[in-house]
């Protein structure tokens, strides 16, 4: 209702009860648009987009699209987690925290899955993007990379808190990288988030003051 409102068309590909797949278009545009039933056990509180309504945090979206990777083989969902791995959060602090939707899966264990995926350029050719297509052997030295990484993150964690989002001292998603890790959490300044149903804002408290 809310995008035929704004002017669009929809033509649904696919409807059950748990997915729908439809093409929205308006006059010189179409995208492919899928909606899902959502687990409720997530990180955060849902956002509220202009146009699509209630939406999953772009946090959930991020390990969500990092379970698929692991369950599921789609050239569409390695290009989306490298660029979650830039844009949201290292590949490490996903898996961690994946963990946690998953407990099937441990965090280097989803690292190590996702170690195993990697597709040629003919299919990235056969995706639609709305610039140049990527090149594979760019975001394979990219993916590579942040397989690397996501290892070390992973053993530097503490194993008591897998399956949490990592923060920092102030609140935002953690950026340290693994050589800096070790230092952060022994100062104090890592904070582990967890998960739960309808997911939560994170609760940062300060140490007590020491009793004089």
């Amino acid at each position: 209702a809310a995008l035929h409102a704004a002017g669009l068309r929809v033509d649904t590909i696919r409807e059950l009860p748990a997915f729908v797949e439809a093409h929205v278009s308006d006059a010189t545009e179409t995208v492919l648009v899928q909606w899902a039933r959502d687990s409720a056990f997530r990180f955060f509180p849902l956002v509220e987009h202009e146009i699509f309504g209630l939406t999953l945090h772009p946090f959930d979206l991020a390990t969500n699209k990092l379970l698929a990777i692991v369950g599921r083989r789609e050239a569409r969902d390695w290009i989306d987690i490298v660029q979650c791995h830039d844009k949201v959060q290292a590949l490490g602090y996903l898996a961690w925290a994946a963990a946690g939707k998953d407990p099937g899966f441990s965090p280097l264990r989803i690292v190590e899955e996702c170690a195993r995926t990697h597709y040629a350029q003919s299919e990235i050719d056969s995706l639609d993007f709305d610039g140049p297509t990527p090149q594979a052997a760019e975001i394979s030295s990219r993916w590579h990379a942040a397989v690397d990484e996501a290892r070390e993150i992973t053993r530097a964690l503490p194993a008591q808190e897998a399956g949490k989002c990592v923060l920092d001292h102030a609140g935002r998603l953690e950026r340290a990288p693994p050589t800096a890790l070790p230092e952060e959490l022994s100062a104090g300044r890592v904070v582990f988030h967890e998960g739960r149903i309808r997911g939560a804002f994170p609760e940062l408290r300060s140490p007590a003051a020491p009793r004089g």
